[in-house]
């Protein structure tokens, strides 16, 4: 293997091919599909690598064309996949995403079991070098939902990462179609002795991790009982505030920006990657609020890469969105 150099985040999890009609049609009526590439990690990443951040991605592909289109996306915004194992009679995950507007509802379904990701495990990659080598590690609760032997490898990562010290950051992003609120938790608490950093949406707080609470009181609850030093939690819209930070006690909260919605998928990944750009910073103030940008420049872009780029950090500095520029 080669050497490992330094990175600002090293993480992990399944890219799928998203397939999606064009337009607004419907699965059932469309006789050919738009392929894009996501994944709740990989997004996070490819956000990050956008704005200059040194990024390692690492999973499992397989070894065909299927494989190389997704490896080929990472590398084009800038991600590190040299960790990447190929593998051989493997198949490739798939997702199929149907837009709709109300009142329709929006479609996810998967086609993903058995797939190369599920197959991660600890000696894939030379995870004690990366971890030493990165600034933080970033983990979601998508990939121990996949198979037990990555529900070991995250458990098994996040100890590492705790034994020497590393931020690691953890997002619940619990999916109904992959796990229960039981296997979620539990998963949770294996790495919640080793987390730097918690996310969790409100209404999976609420509905997978039992608490009966909402906004700030939810925030310290959450905190209290997983002991993150950071917390930060994602509100519906509508509340009485928007997204919150927690830390160590200080609440802080981010403007709601207003926002026009075209694809839903991977909002919430854009607003891990404005936490996480923020929190390198060392300044958790702008880090909220940059959380909450970014989410809404995911909310206003299609596909699951949401393509943020620094001329966006320009217009969240002068306080200059939703313009026409000319």
């Amino acid at each position: 293997m080669p050497d490992v150099p330094s990175y600002d985040l090293v993480t992990l999890g399944e890219a799928l091919l998203r397939l999606s009609p064009p337009g607004m049609q419907r699965l059932d009526q469309v006789h050919r599909v738009d392929i894009g590439v996501g994944g709740s990690e990989l997004n996070v990443g490819c956000a990050l690598a956008r704005l200059g951040r040194r990024v390692a991605w690492v999973s499992r592909l397989p070894a065909g064309p299927l494989g190389r289109i997704v490896d080929g996306e990472a590398r084009r915004q800038g991600v590190d996949t040299d960790w990447v194992k190929w593998v051989d009679d493997a198949r490739q995950g798939l997702m199929f995403f149907e837009p709709g507007p109300a009142p329709r509802n929006t479609r996810v379904i998967y086609d993903r079991k058995h797939s190369a990701a599920s197959g991660m495990e600890f000696g894939d990659a030379p995870w004690e070098e990366l971890i030493a080598g990165s600034a933080r590690v970033h983990l979601s609760g998508i990939t121990p939902a996949l198979a037990p032997n990555c529900r070991a490898l995250v458990a098994t990562i996040a100890e590492h990462a705790g034994g020497v010290g590393k931020k690691l950051s953890y997002d619940l992003n619990y999916r109904a179609t992959l796990t229960t609120p039981e296997a979620a938790r539990a998963a949770l608490d294996a790495v919640a002795p080793h987390l730097d950093l918690l996310i969790v949406a409100e209404r999976d707080a609420q509905n997978v991790l039992g608490f009966a609470l909402e906004g700030p009181r939810l925030a310290e609850a959450v905190a209290a009982r997983y002991g993150a030093p950071l917390v930060a939690l994602t509100r519906p819209p509508g509340g009485d505030t928007g997204d919150l930070l927690l830390a160590c006690g200080a609440l802080r909260e981010a403007p709601r920006y207003p926002v026009e919605i075209v694809d839903r998928i991977g909002a919430g990944d854009a607003f891990v990657a404005g936490l996480l750009h923020g929190i390198l910073d060392g300044d958790l103030d702008r880090a909220v609020r940059l959380a909450a940008y970014f989410a809404g420049i995911g909310l206003a872009t299609p596909g699951d890469i949401k393509f943020i780029a620094p001329e966006d950090l320009a217009a969240f500095e002068a306080d200059a969105m939703g313009r026409l520029l000319r």
